[in-house]
């Protein structure tokens, strides 16, 4: 079956969906109990380099398997700018010294919240993006790739994928020759705010994943089947209004179940009941006024005001439940927006952190950086032309 979808722009998807157009540490067995609804089955993957028995369906390889290639020849740096333009700048290096890619492909689309991506060198190559600023996963359909991040190691192989989470340094010191990929790029924010959902408070800090992914257990096969499922939605419908909010809807599926399948730092918390009781109404009301106007000024008086609290009671409720203050609470979600805004390209930067309530220029910049990885400037990007929209080289057109 025809593909008929390429590689999209996030803000292109949405604006035509509107308009109505058409080795870490060992890791233990899991106890899980049996989910009542049983994902799980065996399917034999199709990939343009042959057949590899997997637990994903078929209809991966009829998404992305009739994307467009976007290589057109063998430049190992072509090759390299091009993922740049798709994922992160990184150092890409071939590891021959007179590398001769064979069959290289790269084909990736861009969704709302996700980015996905089929990346083969044809030749061994490491990749060395440094610092993410964002959560990814490779999930390797061929051949191994050896993985790092931060301190944890492990090789990326059709068995195991590979998680890795923002501020920690990320290198891919031996991507085999023969090795194929799906690079799932996550935007973290809307990772964060899913993980919000799940706990029913805040997320504070960010979320440190465990790197090796067994994708032959039951959990990693659950993930692959909301892969798929996502993957077989994208090849062969009309990009309705009601089919760009539903691929939205499998996006954050697919970010959920990965939150629920694959350990990291609150993983516990998601297990377990509370401890400290109930998430207090009062705390949730102040919330609930700096997320409903937080470009409004506020002084902590006033806030404790509103939640029936003395100021010292305040702090102590974020403190206590959030691990941090009224006003580092309201710093956060003002950088959020701003950050959704300069991602729109809804203005300069200067105008966004003021209309966020950053009268410091230089003091924003920094706290930016300090939460996202990257500048303000890096976010709107150097093409920005104000006030206008731009889509991007590639849409999702009929």
């Amino acid at each position: 079956m025809a593909s008929t979808f390429g590689a999209v722009n996030t803000h292109d998807l949405r604006a035509r969906g509107e308009a109505g157009g058409a080795a870490s540490h060992a890791r233990p067995e899991r106890g899980r109990e049996e989910s009542a609804m049983d994902w799980d089955s065996e399917f034999t993957f199709q990939t343009p380099l042959g057949s590899v028995h997997r637990p994903v369906s078929a209809l991966a390889d009829d998404a992305l398997g009739h994307m467009p290639n976007e290589i057109t020849d063998t430049d190992f740096g072509h090759f390299r700018d091009v993922l740049n333009s798709h994922y992160y700048p990184a150092r890409v290096e071939p590891l021959d010294r007179t590398p001769d890619p064979r069959a290289p492909r790269l084909a990736a689309v861009h969704l709302s919240y996700v980015t996905i991506g089929y990346v083969r060198f044809g030749a061994s190559a490491s990749v060395d993006p440094g610092d993410l600023t964002g959560y990814h996963v490779n999930v390797p359909l061929q051949g191994r790739v050896a993985s790092q991040c931060g301190t944890q190691s492990t090789t990326a192989s059709p068995s195991t994928a590979a998680v890795f989470s923002p501020h920690r340094h990320t290198y891919l010191p031996h991507w085999e020759a023969d090795a194929a990929q799906l690079c799932i790029k996550f935007d973290r924010l809307q990772v964060e705010k899913e993980l919000a959902t799940l706990l029913g408070h805040p997320v504070t800090r960010p979320i440190e994943f465990r790197l090796d992914f067994p994708l032959d257990h039951d959990d990693g096969k659950r993930w692959l089947a909301l892969l798929s499922g996502l993957l077989s939605f994208l090849d062969g419908h009309a990009r309705t209004p009601a089919a760009v909010r539903h691929i939205e809807t499998l996006e954050r599926s697919l970010i959920s179940g990965l939150l629920l399948s694959q350990t990291h730092s609150y993983s516990e918390a998601l297990r377990t009941e509370p401890t400290q009781g109930p998430f207090p109404r009062a705390l949730n009301d102040v919330i609930d006024i700096i997320e409903t106007s937080p470009e409004r000024e506020y002084v902590l008086s006033d806030l404790a005001d509103q939640a029936d609290l003395s100021v010292r009671g305040l702090q102590y409720a974020f403190q206590r439940h959030l691990g941090m203050s009224p006003m580092q609470y309201l710093r956060g979600v003002r950088l959020d927006r701003a950050r959704e805004d300069l991602r729109a390209g809804a203005g300069t930067v200067s105008d966004i952190a003021y209309q966020w309530g950053f009268t410091n220029l230089g003091r924003f910049a920094r706290a930016y950086r300090d939460r996202f990885g990257e500048l303000p400037s890096e976010t709107l990007g150097p093409g920005f032309t104000p006030p206008a929209r731009r889509a991007g080289p590639h849409s999702w057109s009929a």
